[in-house]
């Protein structure tokens, strides 16, 4: 019996590491990239053209000592990261994963947000796309849709994540726009990020 309990704990000991390796590296450079870019005097930064580059560089400088990783598991050679689409591939896993582990450092590569535009759009959501940033597609009443991203925490966003399936049911979303990195495209958009919602 104590046998047989060593071994499945020996089993379940070789699977939770086995999944450690796919996760933790990507979560390991992430944290690094995010440490680096916080460093960063973006009051020295003029334009979007060198916050690009600064960003990049953090995340390459990050990804050292992982190389054998990103190569075998995510098909991602470092040695040509500069001139092929290994670049964009690793600031895609990189954008997803800042999404989560730091948030508001993305925030702060997302321009100056004075003078930003805010506003509101009321409507059902007809689509929900996943892609580096959470987008919603909203219907108005006239038929005229207005695509916003979710890319930050923000009041009532628990509530939106219980419902988003339903199809029929209509909300209040109050959104900025502002110029939000997109990094494997390697350029910044100017976005409708949503601040609220309210369900109607």
């Amino acid at each position: 019996m104590r046998i047989s309990v060593a071994i499945s704990l020996l089993v379940l000991c070789i699977y939770s590491l086995s999944a450690e390796t796919h996760i933790e590296p990507l979560r390991a450079i992430t944290e690094r990239s995010c440490q680096c870019i916080e460093a960063l005097d973006t009051s020295k930064l003029k334009n979007s053209e060198q916050r690009n580059v600064q960003l990049g560089l953090c995340v390459i400088k990050s990804a050292k000592g992982f190389e054998k990783y990103l190569k075998t598991e995510k098909n991602i050679d470092m040695e040509k990261i500069g001139d092929t689409d290994h670049g964009t591939r690793l600031g895609y896993l990189f954008a997803v994963e800042a999404a989560s582990v730091c948030p508001d450092t993305l925030a702060k590569f997302t321009g100056d947000s004075e003078g930003a535009f805010e506003g509101t759009v009321s409507g059902r959501i007809t689509e929900t796309t996943t892609t580096t940033y959470t987008r919603l597609t909203v219907e108005d009443a006239n038929g005229k849709t207005t695509t916003l991203y979710w890319i930050l925490n923000f009041e009532n966003s628990h509530q939106l994540l219980k419902t988003t399936a339903e199809k029929t049911a209509r909300y209040e979303f109050s959104f900025v726009e502002k110029e939000v990195l997109f990094f494997a495209r390697k350029e910044y958009l100017k976005v409708k990020i949503i601040t609220a919602v309210k369900k109607l």
